[in-house]
């Protein structure tokens, strides 16, 4: 599983490649005058339990979706491996939020062990997240993430036609990525781009100084896309993404390497985890309406050579194994303004279509084919009554057909919105909403042989439910200086929650109605800026129970869904005169001890990153970033990660962060 890139992006490489940047771009730039800087890289994100701006965050050089998301209250990301990254919102999983990239659903349920996201954060130019369902737009329980990548005509400066970036990253624990970015416009109407984003990884260190197992793999995305603008409102874009990960790995990367030791001593698995995307894509931006279509087809797959495991895998699955999982979609959604009655509305409204079929093959022979198809039309419409109030309404249809390998179900409903915002004085606004929730029971995990005897509960029911939040936001501005504070209470009521669970004695997967589960909790953040500093803290809690037993709710891994409380502090200065931001970021999270009885609690933690990027007016388009993250070395597992004690010879199955990690990266753009 080596790569011949590997040994491209080694320290000294990349060292070389920034002096030649450095260099280069002294001389190319001698005689260039001074001009305001345009930010055209990085991610912004941005979410309803914010206090006010999204933030750029090039300055954490991402390479896992973890980087961008754990500040955002109510979110955590879990996993430290690369085929780990498992976003949960509320305590609630992947498989309960609408995920998208480029309007391209990213559901998926492939295998406990991994998360099912395969996602590149350099590429990203925003992340759209939605805190709770609260309206018929969405078809997540807990919530959506909405990632969108740059185009070429987001990276084109002042009035290029054809520009390029070259970059490159070392990290001390232990990683080097680099990436060439090419854009321009073929034409006034037609612009393309091509990029080509390269990671790899050794084994990393925990905070105790425990080297990791079997983490060591390359990840390499490419993504092509090419536009057309048909005058002002309308444009039409084409894109392939393509995504793969490979190494020699453990065989439960959710775990740290020591629990993989404990449980199959030093064998290590060849992985394979890719994903191949192609989305056709509509949008429109007129003064009173505009739309998005995007028609797509997501194709994730593992392949894992479990013969390595002969002697502690069952002879069934001793061979090349793989899964697979392939979304095919239509998401419809246009929003128009109009007056009726001398009111002002703003509808939104469409449809929403995914056939998933999952697969798998254990050695030469097909397993399984299975299929899960959604359906939906939803409409929502916002009152404004006036410029002190408004009221939301919306209604959505959804129906959801489940084939799999025992029988065919067949689920529908209709949920409704409502919500209300008041704004008394400028920039104040009091805000409550509330919206009934659906979800039909998921097909089993794809990389797992039990579909032949994964049996639905008689009579099973849909999750059905309520989720219901109101708060209130400001923004204001006050001369030098910005205010902005949000405090969101909610409360998530979740009927029929389903579990599965295997049961031992009938050799069968039994799907079921575990009971009624109740989510409560709050989101708070304030932020203050004065002139060029920057500043936010945030605190989220979150309680979830099992209304039957009064204890906690068991997710897929067998662990409390339940997440500490979180505290999240940032602080950002930008000094004109040195060309750079300085940055500090501080996490806390307290101990989670909603646990299931034998097993230990969810251990608190607190995190510290610090990083600064110069980006010089006298070498355009140069950046160079530094940053240093778990400054202390923390020796902590996130409560969205894999944790507790297994259930037979008492390991601790943590899955540890990287410890102290040194990272410095230098981009040109031109």
């Amino acid at each position: 599983m080596e790569s011949p890139m590997r040994y491209i992006f080694t320290p000294s490489n990349i060292a070389l490649a920034v002096c030649v940047a450095l260099s280069h771009t002294a001389i190319a730039q001698e005689d260039v005058p001074k001009v305001e800087e345009v930010v055209v890289w990085g991610t912004k994100v941005s979410s309803n339990t914010e206090s006010i701006f999204a933030e750029d965050m090039s300055v954490k050089q991402a390479d896992h979706i973890s980087d961008l998301l754990r500040e955002v209250p109510g979110v955590d990301v879990g996993g430290t491996h690369s085929v780990n990254q498992r976003i949960s919102i509320r305590g609630l999983g992947e498989t309960d939020l609408d995920i998208r990239l480029d309007g391209a659903s990213q559901h998926a349920n492939m295998f406990h062990h991994i998360g099912n996201l395969t996602l590149n954060p350099d590429i990203l130019k925003s992340a759209d997240i939605q805190v709770g369902n609260n309206s018929v737009t969405q078809n997540g329980l807990g919530g959506s993430v909405y990632f969108e990548t740059k185009d070429a005509r987001d990276l084109l400066r002042y009035d290029e036609s054809f520009g390029a970036r070259i970059y490159g990253g070392y990290a001390s624990n232990d990683s080097q990525q680099g990436s060439l970015t090419l854009y321009g416009l073929l034409s006034e109407n037609i612009d393309a781009m091509l990029y080509g984003h390269y990671v790899t990884r050794d084994d990393f260190e925990d905070g105790n100084g425990n080297k990791a197992f079997g983490t060591k793999g390359d990840v390499y995305n490419i993504l092509s896309k090419i536009g057309y603008e048909l005058g002002e409102i309308h444009r039409f874009e084409f894109s392939y993404d393509l995504y793969r990960d490979s190494g020699d790995y453990n065989p439960r990367p959710d775990m740290s390497g020591t629990a993989n030791n404990g449980l199959s001593q030093d064998r290590l698995i060849p992985t394979d985890y890719s994903r191949d995307t192609v989305t056709l894509s509509y949008q429109l931006r007129a003064d009173n309406h505009k739309g998005d279509v995007t028609l797509y087809n997501t194709e994730t797959e593992i392949v894992r050579d479990e013969t390595v495991m002969a002697g502690a895998w069952p002879g069934n699955r001793v061979s090349e194994n793989s899964a697979k999982n392939q979304n095919v979609g239509l998401n419809i959604k246009f929003e128009s303004a109009m007056s009726l009655f001398g009111i002002a509305n703003q509808i939104v409204y469409g449809a929403d279509y995914m056939d998933k079929t999952s697969s798998s093959y254990y050695g030469a022979t097909q397993f399984m084919e299975e299929s899960a198809i959604s359906t939906a039309l939803f409409a929502e419409n916002k009152f404004i009554v006036s410029d002190l109030f408004n009221l939301s309404a919306g209604l959505r249809f959804e129906d959801y057909k489940r084939k799999a390998e025992v029988g065919t179900n067949k689920y529908d409903d209709v949920t409704w919105s409502l919500a209300a915002e008041l704004n008394p004085v400028d920039g104040l606004v009091f805000f409550a909403s509330t919206r009934t929730l659906f979800k039909g029971p998921e097909l089993l995990e794809t990389f797992i042989a039990y579909q032949d005897v994964a049996m639905l509960q008689d009579g099973l029911k849909a999750e059905t439910g309520r989720n219901t939040q109101g708060g209130v936001r400001y923004e204001q501005r006050f001369d030098r200086h910005t205010f902005g504070m949000n405090f969101t209470l909610f409360q998530t009521d979740i009927d029929n929650y389903i579990a599965e669970a295997y049961n031992r004695t009938t050799g069968r997967y039994d799907i079921y109605n575990l009971a009624d589960v109740e989510i409560e909790g709050f989101e708070t953040s304030i932020s203050y800026g004065f002139d060029a500093f920057a500043s936010k803290i945030s605190y989220s809690k979150s309680d979830t129970t099992n209304k039957e037993t009064g204890g906690p709710v068991v997710g897929g891994n067998g662990r409390s869904i339940d997440m500490g409380d979180n505290i999240a502090l940032t602080l950002n200065y930008q000094s004109d005169a040195l060309d750079s931001i300085f940055g500090w970021n501080s996490i806390w999270v307290k101990e989670e001890d909603n646990v299931l009885d034998g097993q230990p609690a969810k251990q608190s933690y607190n995190v510290h990153n610090v990083y600064a990027q110069w980006v010089p007016q006298s070498i355009d388009g140069l950046s160079i970033t530094i940053g240093i993250d778990n400054i202390f070395d923390e020796y902590y597992a996130s409560h969205a990660s894999r944790s507790g004690i297994a259930p037979r010879g008492g390991i601790v199955m943590d899955d540890y962060e990287p410890g102290r990690n040194y990272k410095i990266s230098a981009a040109y753009q031109f």
